[in-house]
């Protein structure tokens, strides 16, 4: 009996052989540099046109004080956005707040 069921796997075994993995693997390395890059392209100057639009339409209403709001919000966010694409200022500004706790590294 397992000299049949041995046969059978045999023959089954040469009729469909195994796929070749390797071809299914990825030869590349993967990264977010270009996603990055898409980001600072393409969505960094869209956010600044609509944020012009808000600032311009405010003051044509007169709201300066929510024209001054929105503008100095917006230049905080602006100036964390360079920070966070930035890999050598992230780590000035750390280590500028390590500084304030006299951790020097």
């Amino acid at each position: 009996m397992s000299a049949l069921a041995s046969t059978v796997v045999d023959l089954a075994n040469a009729a469909y052989p195994a796929p070749d993995v390797t071809t299914v693997a990825q030869q590349t390395e993967v990264s977010t540099g270009g996603l990055r890059t898409w980001i600072e392209d393409n969505i960094v100057f869209t956010i600044l046109v609509v944020i012009a639009c808000v600032l311009l339409t405010g003051g044509l209403r007169g709201n300066l004080s929510k024209v001054v709001t929105v503008g100095g919000l917006t230049l905080v966010g602006l100036a964390y956005l360079g920070i966070a694409t930035s890999e050598s200022a992230a780590n000035g500004i750390g280590n500028w707040a390590l500084g304030l706790f006299g951790i020097n590294v």
